[in-house]
């Protein structure tokens, strides 16, 4: 069964589409894909095509984080204000437990900019989430009460790393992570708006027309990493290993984050750690994520006990969730 089975009626190798494999214990089991990276220049999809991530670029964003917590530069229980002052007259008690955990209380950004009416802003920066944040005088509930899924969270984790190490936080996911397990074709798509070869761009179809996503947001951290199928499996490889971080530093990655109360914040899913979903999917435990944003649609699943994987990539925002599981 390959995708042209499942999505003949939606993509074609004339329209924009999606690249998925399969990874069992460090070797690709399955591969696929179906139609163009770039449909004015009429490029395929293949293993080294380059898509945006979209939240799935938060688990790399909490590898930083357990990283500096593995140095001991950084501690779960730091508040937010340690390193970010400017939110002090409202956001004193957040955490940085809080923060990957999705618990702080801040507002996403994303609500602030549509009350803007600048949902399609080409300029919304961490500088400028950061100054939005700053103009807000409340959070939304008290820090550890509840779970309430925030890119903020994580743009304020991209601060922080920033900060704490004095590098941008494009460098030092490439000195840190990229380069260290070899994801040559990654990296992180900030105000900078590097050149990236490969690139895949964002598609939406209406009505019978495709029409081209470009930049929806250039904020880090919470999305906007950059990578290729290819690139993914080396991931999905090292973290199995202890190139990035210790075994001991890892196991926080599977612990659901707890509440106030020590009760799990996100009981429906199961549970959500340093930028990925805990659950049991399909009778085995799985890590998982999904991102959607500018025309993107991507999808991890991991049944790490099971050390097998499945990674999708698509250009095209009318994927249906649904329909990829």
């Amino acid at each position: 069964i390959y995708l042209k089975d499942f999505f003949a009626q939606k993509y074609s190798n004339d329209t924009p589409g999606m690249g998925v494999i399969a990874n069992q214990k460090g070797k690709i089991v399955f591969k696929d894909m179906i139609g163009l990276a770039n449909c004015e220049h009429k490029i395929p999809i293949d293993l080294d095509t380059v898509f945006n991530l979209a939240s799935v670029s938060k688990q790399f964003t909490g590898m930083a984080i357990l990283q500096l917590i593995e140095k001991g530069e950084l501690h779960t229980s730091d508040k937010m204000t340690k390193y970010i002052p400017e939110l002090r007259h409202y956001a004193n008690d957040v955490t940085i437990y809080q923060l990957v955990h999705h618990s702080s209380g801040l507002i996403d950004y994303n609500e602030l900019l549509w009350q803007k009416a600048r949902n399609n802003s080409l300029y919304s920066t961490n500088a400028e989430v950061l100054n939005l944040l700053r103009s807000e005088e409340h959070l939304c509930f008290i820090p550890g009460s509840k779970f309430d899924y925030s890119n903020s969270n994580y743009v304020m984790l991209a601060l922080i790393i920033e900060r704490i190490t004095g590098l941008t936080f494009r460098n030092y996911l490439k000195q840190y992570i990229f380069d260290v397990i070899g994801m040559q074709n990654t990296t992180v798509f900030n105000e900078e708006q590097p050149i990236i070869s490969h690139r895949a761009y964002g598609y939406e179809k209406n009505g019978e027309q495709w029409k081209c996503f470009y930049v929806d947001t250039l904020a880090t951290g919470c999305a906007n990493v950059f990578s290729s199928l290819s690139d993914l499996k080396k991931w999905d490889d090292a973290l199995y290993g202890d190139k990035l971080i210790r075994e001991d530093t890892k196991s926080a990655i599977f612990k659901p984050g707890l509440d106030s109360s020590g009760n799990i914040l996100t009981a429906s899913w199961g549970g959500y750690s340093y930028g990925w979903m805990i659950q049991d999917r399909c009778g085995e435990k799985t890590i998982w994520h999904t991102g959607g944003d500018a025309g993107f649609r991507s999808i991890i699943v991991r049944f790490y006990e099971k050390e097998f994987s499945v990674i999708l990539l698509c250009n095209s925002a009318n994927l249906d969730w649904q329909d990829a599981y």
